[in-house]
């Protein structure tokens, strides 16, 4: 089987995981846009660009990321864990950053259609993004998170099935209520990023460390009272 192959169907897989989260766990919530004015067309040009994005620019990435960053030796377990947990900070420091350039004046016309979803989130807006900010801030970090961490193939995989499942979940409000007190301080909740799509601004973070905490806290430790 073909990268690109294994690519497209990669995505067919976040496609469908995406569905049972915008129908299943969701539905109220997308009945609520929906009734809105102009909100049917919102909802389907969300579903329209989370597919073009995954069906077309995601095998590509794939291809590329297992092509040209990841090793052909053998890993343990255990070196398959920790090359993980290094995509997963490298990848989430990258999108912190272009995240946080996307609000500024400059380069927010890439984010706008994002946050067409602001008041009602749905799993759907996950990926619902522009071309180009899907391929700078989503998959740039993917190709440089595996080729920092050193992965091989499953290592790079399963970070990157990590990262598609915890951002359909902070793109899933109602789960908030439902893991309120047991999401530790260090990751982005759902209550976390639903307050960005609502105020613009902090909470930059996604789709798992929370590095604006992170970096508060080392700034609080480094200056003390003067922060």
């Amino acid at each position: 089987m073909t990268l690109l192959l294994e690519g497209l169907l990669f995505s067919i897989s976040a496609i469908i995981l995406m569905l049972f989260f915008e129908f299943g766990i969701s539905y109220d919530d997308v009945r609520r846009l929906r009734e809105r004015n102009g909100g049917k067309e919102l909802h389907a040009a969300g579903i329209r660009s989370t597919i073009v994005n995954k069906m077309v620019i995601g095998p590509i990435a794939y291809d590329l990321t297992l092509r040209h960053c990841c090793t052909r030796r053998g890993l343990t377990l255990s070196q398959q864990a920790r090359c993980v947990i290094a995509f997963l900070l490298i990848e989430n420091a990258l999108f912190y950053v272009f995240h946080y350039l996307m609000h500024t004046r400059r380069l927010y016309w890439m984010h706008r259609f994002h946050h067409k979803f602001n008041t009602i989130v749905l799993p759907s807006s996950a990926s619902a993004v522009s071309t180009a900010e899907f391929t700078i801030a989503y998959m740039f970090p993917f190709y440089i998170g595996a080729w920092g961490a050193n992965c091989d193939k499953a290592s790079a995989v399963a970070a990157a099935s990590l990262v598609t499942a915890f951002n359909l979940i902070i793109h899933t409000p109602v789960l908030d209520e439902k893991l309120t007190g047991s999401y530790p301080w260090i990751l982005v909740s759902p209550g976390d990023h639903l307050a960005h799509h609502r105020q613009l601004n902090g909470n930059y973070s996604a789709p798992i460390f929370h590095f604006d905490r992170i970096i508060s806290s080392l700034k609080k430790a480094a200056f003390g009272n003067e922060y």
